[in-house]
């Protein structure tokens, strides 16, 4: 049985910025682990283990600004196109040659750039899930149902969210928070100073509203058609996604795509529902090597 705790944990400098990296270090072909909001690396708890033992090198990194990554001040350096930049030279700094990238909520929009853009900055990228969080081409849909699920996305770059968050204990954040299944130790590390504003500054480079009026002035850029065999997984107990903007995805993609819905378990479903998800994941990874 894999223990968790044998991973290497390191910091990698990455154009500039220090990034927080747990590395099982062995295995010939690897996965990238990308988190969401407001996780870090080890909401990956109860892949990592299943991951390794079947042979794979698993990759851990916390986001710029969450976990023990830096936090840089400037709100440009959270950019997706640097958050990319990124990610491709942790994969040169680390020798990976065959990778697969498994990514959940924001970490997944950083996973369909990684597949939308593999070619062009010569990543082998064999297979991309994405969990949760659909192609940006039905996340950015302007529809009723669409904006009753993004009202997060639009809280969360106001100055006075980390505010909201903190008071009276934490009592907002529990609230948004209540099908997570480790919200307790999310919330205390939520209060302490400073974390909120560390996170909050990716989607303040990254604002949805202004994603949407892009959409609807029509200035947002063609979107690449996606090369790379790519899983969607989403399930139908989720507070903050919608699953047309999964389900839908398919349409962006070339590539072999599959969609999975996973029954009874909401936004933290490989929290909630591990064996399946590891199942799922397992199954799609063997098919890509």
């Amino acid at each position: 049985m894999f223990d968790i705790n044998t991973l290497s944990a390191t910091y990698v400098e990455l154009n500039g910025a220090q990034y927080h990296v747990r590395d099982s270090r062995v295995g010939e072909e690897c996965v990238l682990l990308i988190h969401g909001w407001p996780d870090n690396s080890l909401m990956w708890e109860k892949q990592i283990p299943a991951l390794a033992e079947a042979g794979y090198r698993v990759i851990c990194p916390d986001l710029l600004g969450y976990g023990l990554s830096e936090a840089p001040e400037k709100i440009e350096r959270y950019k997706l196109a640097n958050l990319l930049n990124d990610f491709v030279t942790l994969v040169e700094k680390l020798g990976l040659e065959k990778i697969h990238c498994i990514a959940h909520d924001y970490g997944a929009v950083l996973g369909w750039e990684l597949a939308s853009h593999s070619k062009n900055l010569n990543l082998n990228l064999k297979s991309y899930t994405a969990m949760s969080v659909g192609h940006l081409g039905e996340f950015l849909k302007v529809s009723t149902e669409n904006l009753q699920m993004q009202w997060i996305y639009f809280l969360n770059t106001q100055d006075i969210a980390p505010q909201l968050y903190r008071a009276n204990n934490g009592y907002f954040f529990r609230e948004v928070l209540r099908s997570h299944p480790n919200r307790d130790l999310i919330v205390e590390n939520g209060l302490k100073s400073g974390v909120f504003e560390n996170m909050q500054r990716l989607e303040q480079a990254n604002q949805v509203p202004e994603y949407l009026l892009a959409v609807l002035t029509g200035q947002i850029p063609d979107l690449l058609t996606i090369k790379v065999p790519t899983l969607g997984i989403w399930s139908n107990k989720d507070d903050f996604m919608w699953e047309s903007q999964m389900k839908n995805s398919g349409q962006y993609i070339s590539a072999q795509w599959q969609y999975k819905c996973i029954e009874g378990a909401g936004h933290w479903f490989m929290l909630e529902q591990p064996e399946r998800t590891n199942q799922l994941i397992l199954n799609w990874l063997g098919k890509h090597i």
